[in-house]
């Protein structure tokens, strides 16, 4: 399907989507036809009333988007976020504090750990106010300032 793509000066872009494509991937494609960095677009669906595009995993058919729509490209100024403090409990129960960025991915923060803790990404289980963090960034499991991350590890065997 085509969906037209227009910024606030400049004339409109017509981009080849699928439905099941994600926010994120439309991004993307955004990114490499107009060379807008991801993290500055602010995509807004005008259908009547402005609905917002503001989870990169939904896909564009769960917005109403079909073939014609058009969206606003709004470009955002790229604002540099503070490192905040929080507590990480291993395993063995001691506790250690690592600066994070709440932006940060679930995946490159186990990376972190394995690299201080010497546990592989793959046997941690990282929890936080009982919610397993698997995928998607710290800050949508609600990590802020002074919080803790408990680790566990997954059990082998099989």
């Amino acid at each position: 399907m085509d969906i037209t793509i227009s910024l606030l000066k400049g004339e409109p872009h017509i981009l080849r989507v699928h439905p099941h494509d994600t926010v994120g991937s439309l991004k993307i494609l955004i990114q490499q036809k107009l060379g807008i960095a991801c993290e500055t677009q602010k995509l807004v669906f005008v259908n009547g009333s402005s609905t917002t595009l503001n989870n990169d995993s939904a896909t564009l058919e769960s917005y109403s988007l079909r073939s014609g729509a058009k969206l606003s490209l709004l470009v955002t100024p790229v604002t540099p976020v503070a490192p905040i403090q929080v507590f990480f409990q291993n395993d063995k129960g001691v506790n250690t504090t690592y600066d994070i960025k709440p932006d940060e991915t679930v995946s490159h923060f186990k990376s972190r750990v394995e690299a201080r803790e010497g546990v592989a990404v793959s046997q941690q289980r990282l929890l936080h106010e009982g919610k397993e963090m698997n995928e998607g960034k710290l800050s949508n499991y609600k990590i802020r300032a002074n919080s803790t991350i408990f680790q566990t590890l997954r059990l082998r065997g099989g």
